[in-house]
C-alpha cells in the first residue's frame, strides 16, 4: 500500500482530478466535432473511428513506460508534463489541414493522456489518509464521465461560433491553466514524493508476474471497449439515424455520460467498507451486456432505448471506481504503484482503441446498428468471468482480502 498520509490533502486530490478531467475532455471533444471534421478533412466512418482511437494507441503502447517514469521522476512532475503535451497537441491540431496531421497531433495528445493517467492516481493515493483512500480514488475515477460530459455540454456553442478548431484551442488553453497551477504548487511537501524507486526492470518484473494486475488489465479492457464505443458513436447514431441536431445529440450523450459519475464514487466508498470487489464488477457488467440488447434494436421505442443507455452508463461506473480503488492493494509495493497504474491503463486504452473501429466496422459491414449488441454482450460476459477470477485470486492471497472478500 502507499505510504500513509496523516490526513488527506484534498488540494492535491483536486489537482489530480482536474488534470484527469482535462485529459478526458480531449476524448470528449471528438464525438461532437466529428460531423464537422469528417466533411472538411474527407474522413469516412471507419477513418473517423481511427481518428478517435489513435488517441488511445500511444496510451495502449506506453502505459507501463509512463508509469515507470512517474515512479522514477515524481508523479506531480509527470502530471504537469502530460498537461503540457495535451496543450501542445491541441494547439497543433487546431491548425491541421489533413487527416494525417490530425492523426499525428492526436497521437501526441495520447502521450499526454497516458502520462496523466499513470501518475495522477498514484499522486492521489499518496495524498489520501488510509480511511479516505477508497473514496479519493473513487472520486478520481469520475474523471472520464465528468470530462467527457463537460465537453459535450460546452462544445455546441463553441462549435457553432468558432468551429472545431476553436474547440481545440479552448482545450489547449484549459490544459495550460492547469500547468500553471501545478507549477505554482511545485514546492509540495516531501510526503507527496514517491519512495525511492527500484530499477525499471524490477518494477516491470514484479508487476507482470502477479496474477492480480493481469486480471485488472483484462477487466478494464472489457469495461472500456463497450463504454467508450457507445459514448463515441452515440452522437453520430442520434444525428444520422434518429434525426437529432448536433446540439441535441451532444446534450443527450452528456446526460448518458454524466449518469456514470455517482456509481464511480459509490464503488470506491463501498470498497472501503468491505463490500467484495468482484460483486461490484460482475453485477454491473452483466447489466451492461444485457442492456445492449435493446439499445440499438429497431423493435424498441426510442424512449426505452434512451432509458437503456442511461442504465448502461449508470451501472458501469461501479467497474472503474472499484478497479482504481483496488490498484494499491494489488501493487507489489508502493515503488510499483505508478507502474501498476500504467499497466492496467494499457488494458483500458486497448479497449478504447479497439472499440470505436470495431463498432464502425460492424455497422459498415452489416448496414445495421443493432449488430453491435453482440460485441457489447460478449464484453460484459467476459468481465463477469474475470471478476470471478479476481475473487479466486483473492481467496489464495491473504494480502488481497479487502479487495476480493467473498
Amino acid at each position: 500500500m502507499p505510504t500513509p498520509s496523516p490526513r488527506t490533502r484534498w488540494g492535491v486530490v483536486l489537482l489530480g482530478l482536474a488534470a484527469g478531467v482535462t485529459a478526458a475532455a480531449y476524448i470528449g471533444k471528438m464525438p461532437p466535432a466529428l460531423p464537422l471534421i469528417r466533411p472538411e478533412l474527407g474522413l469516412g466512418l471507419v477513418g473517423a473511428g481511427w481518428v478517435v482511437s489513435i488517441f488511445n494507441a500511444m496510451a495502449m503502447a506506453t502505459g507501463m513506460v509512463a508509469g515507470l517514469f512517474a515512479d522514477g521522476l515524481g508523479h506531480r512532475r509527470v502530471v504537469i508534463a502530460g498537461l503540457a503535451l495535451l496543450a501542445l497537441g491541441g494547439a497543433l491540431g487546431s491548425a491541421a489541414e489533413t487527416s494525417g496531421v490530425l492523426l499525428a497531433t492526436r497521437f501526441l495528445e495520447g502521450i499526454g493522456f497516458v502520462s496523466i493517467m499513470a501518475a495522477a492516481p498514484s499522486l492521489i493515493a499518496r495524498a489520501a489518509a488510509p480511511g479516505d483512500r477508497g473514496l479519493a480514488l473513487g472520486i478520481w475515477s469520475t474523471f472520464m464521465p465528468v470530462g467527457i460530459a463537460g465537453m459535450l455540454v460546452t462544445s455546441p456553442p463553441v462549435l457553432e461560433s468558432f468551429g472545431w478548431r476553436g474547440l481545440w484551442l479552448a482545450g489547449a488553453a484549459l490544459a495550460l491553466v492547469l500547468v500553471a497551477a501545478g507549477l505554482v504548487k511545485a514546492g509540495r511537501p516531501a510526503g507527496d514524493r514517491a519512495p525511492a524507486a527500484a530499477s525499471p526492470w524490477h518494477n516491470i518484473r514484479v508487476t507482470v508476474t502477479r496474477q492480480g494486475p493481469w486480471l485488472l488489465v483484462a477487466t478494464f479492457f472489457c469495461f472500456s471497449l463497450p463504454w467508450s464505443a457507445v459514448m463515441v458513436w452515440l452522437p453520430t447514431f442520434l444525428v444520422e439515424q434518429r434525426g437529432a441536431s448536433i446540439p441535441e445529440a451532444a446534450m443527450l450523450t452528456a446526460l448518458v455520460v454524466i449518469s456514470n459519475v455517482p456509481s464511480n464514487v459509490v464503488g470506491g466508498w463501498l470498497i472501503n467498507r468491505g463490500v467484495p470487489s468482484w460483486t461490484l464488477i460482475a453485477l454491473p457488467s452483466a447489466i451492461m451486456g444485457l442492456s445492449a440488447l435493446g439499445m440499438f434494436s429497431d423493435a424498441v421505442p426510442d424512449a426505452v432505448r434512451f432509458g437503456l443507455c442511461m442504465l448502461f452508463s449508470a451501472v458501469s461506473g461501479f467497474v472503474p471506481g472499484t478497479l482504481f480503488a483496488i490498484v494499491p492493494v494489488h501493487a507489489a509495493s508502493p515503488q510499483q504503484l505508478g507502474t501498476m497504474n500504467g499497466f492496467i491503463l494499457q488494458g483500458a486504452n486497448m479497449g478504447q482503441f479497439v472499440g470505436a473501429p470495431a463498432i464502425a466496422f460492424v455497422v459498415a459491414a452489416t448496414g445495421q446498428w443493432h449488430a453491435v449488441q453482440w460485441i457489447l454482450l460478449g464484453a460484459g460476459g467476459l468481465s463477469v468471468v474475470f471478476s470471478l477470477a479476481i475473487r479466486a485470486v483473492g481467496r489464495r492471497s491473504s494480502g488481497e482480502g479487502l479487495t476480493t472478500a467473498p
